[in-house]
């Protein structure tokens, strides 16, 4: 009698859960996302004669992530990529930004120039190292993208992107100005 109620529990709450991802599998949520306002700056120690240089990317974003939260949401990984190409590969991504959001109370925010709460700093939290100088001779320019990633309770994690910023990088790191500090 026990395995039977065990099973007829778990067969119920497998039920359940499916259709908690069902549910929301339907909806097709539009956040609002930009990305704009791309400086660079060249990190202390970097210059023309390092063979990997070392780039300070300081960047406005605002976002509204609201629509994507449902009962079924645990949280949103949200990050910013710098994408490129090179000649020996159609798609480099580095991630330079990344930052948690819990809740539908946190889900809007802006950081840079708008930014009115306490968030990761406006410019890359990770190097953006351009190894071999695969950046600074891309083919086209250099894309900055807002990508998140929709993590559920139950089901698949969703991966969206949206707001989209170009730059192109200086072929010398002479054209770069130098930061001033680096702030952890």
């Amino acid at each position: 009698r026990l395995t039977a109620l065990f099973t007829f529990t778990v067969t119920v709450l497998a039920v359940l859960s499916a259709l908690n991802a069902l549910s929301v599998s339907f909806k097709n949520p539009q956040p609002s996302a930009t990305v704009d306002n791309v400086k660079l700056q060249r990190m202390p120690g970097s210059g023309p004669k390092q063979p990997n240089a070392n780039a300070r990317v300081m960047f406005d974003m605002m976002a509204d992530l609201r629509p994507l939260f449902t009962w079924n949401t645990k949280l949103i990984f949200l990050y910013v990529t710098a994408e490129y190409k090179t000649e020996f590969n159609r798609v480099n991504q580095i991630v330079i930004w990344d930052y948690i959001v819990e809740s539908v109370e946190t889900a809007e925010l802006a950081v840079g120039r708008l930014q009115s709460k306490l968030l990761p700093r406006h410019h890359n939290e990770y190097p953006l190292i351009d190894q071999g100088r695969g950046i600074r001779n891309s083919d086209g320019p250099v894309k900055l993208v807002l990508n998140w990633c929709t993590m559920p309770i139950v089901g698949i994690i969703w991966r969206q992107q949206r707001g989209q910023a170009e730059f192109t990088f200086p072929d010398t790191w002479d054209k770069l100005p130098a930061a001033t500090s680096v702030h952890h």
